[in-house]
């Protein structure tokens, strides 16, 4: 497991008094932890997350592998892709954390980098709840169904320490809007190419941590039948060039959610 995932899933203790969280388990280091014990005091754990815990790192990487080819649109492009990334992992860890003492128990399901390169963690996977009330929340769109598949992998999903990522089907709504008031503090936002663009088209799925700085689809570009996205930037209050013709990886537009999730995958590769 890499040191980094060691070193963020700290718990505070008199020893160590600066950690991150109040409590800490690593659930696929405690086999013997039952199922009874977490059911209640852990809400968000699943009993397939539980049992992947308690197989060997090797089958933990190809299970949950395979659960992702079998949740993601089928694209040579993407199965070779997902075959690679996850032959760069030397474990996936369940762990179970409590930020501070009364706060409720979150879940993370950890992928951990070989040569201590770094991790990504990923959140619980959407409800039928909660997802029904994302779709209402932007009922006047159609999320791309790419993005509602990784949904239900993982709602809620970041590199390293990162702390905003992908963001959770519940924040949604509450990130359009600072968006939308963002952009209300500039004069109209525009592509890199001059066209004035209607900011209540472009929804954000992820925001740069402590920068204006946000990945979001765009309801006025469809170049596969479904919303492309484009990166979008509170310091110059434009979009990416989604019809430069360039690669997507440099002008930051892409025609599917599921090229750019290889995008930011591979950056940390």
């Amino acid at each position: 497991m890499d040191y980094h995932v060691k070193e963020y899933y700290r718990q505070s203790s008199d020893e160590t008094p600066h950690g991150n969280f109040h409590a800490v388990i690593a659930l696929h280091e405690n086999p013997n932890l039952s199922w009874k014990s977490l059911k209640d005091k852990v809400p968000d754990l699943s009993r397939g997350w539980f049992e992947l815990a308690h197989l060997s790192a090797k089958d933990r990487i190809e299970f949950t592998r395979d659960f992702w080819l079998s949740k993601l649109p089928y694209s040579p492009n993407l199965n070779d892709f997902l075959y690679r990334f996850f032959s760069t992992l030397d474990d996936i860890g369940v762990f179970i954390t409590q930020k501070k003492f009364e706060d409720p128990y979150d879940t993370h399901l950890v992928y951990s980098i070989k040569n201590n390169s770094g991790f990504f963690r990923g959140a619980p996977p959407i409800s039928e709840k909660h997802l029904l009330i994302l779709q209402k929340s932007f009922s006047d769109f159609m999320l791309p169904s790419d993005y509602l598949a990784f949904m239900q992998i993982h709602d809620g999903f970041r590199k390293a320490t990162d702390c905003t990522g992908i963001t959770r089907s519940t924040d949604m709504l509450e990130v359009y809007k600072r968006l939308q008031y963002l952009i209300q503090q500039h004069e109209p936002i525009m592509t890199s190419r001059g066209a004035t663009v209607d900011p209540k088209t472009l929804i954000p799925f992820y925001e740069s941590f402590g920068m204006p700085f946000y990945q979001c689809f765009w309801a006025e570009w469809y170049p596969k039948e479904e919303m492309g996205n484009v990166y979008y930037s509170g310091e110059t209050n434009t979009i990416a060039d989604a019809y430069s013709g360039g690669a997507s990886s440099e002008v930051l537009a892409f025609p599917t959610f599921v090229d750019w999730l290889i995008f930011y995958l591979e950056s940390i590769e």
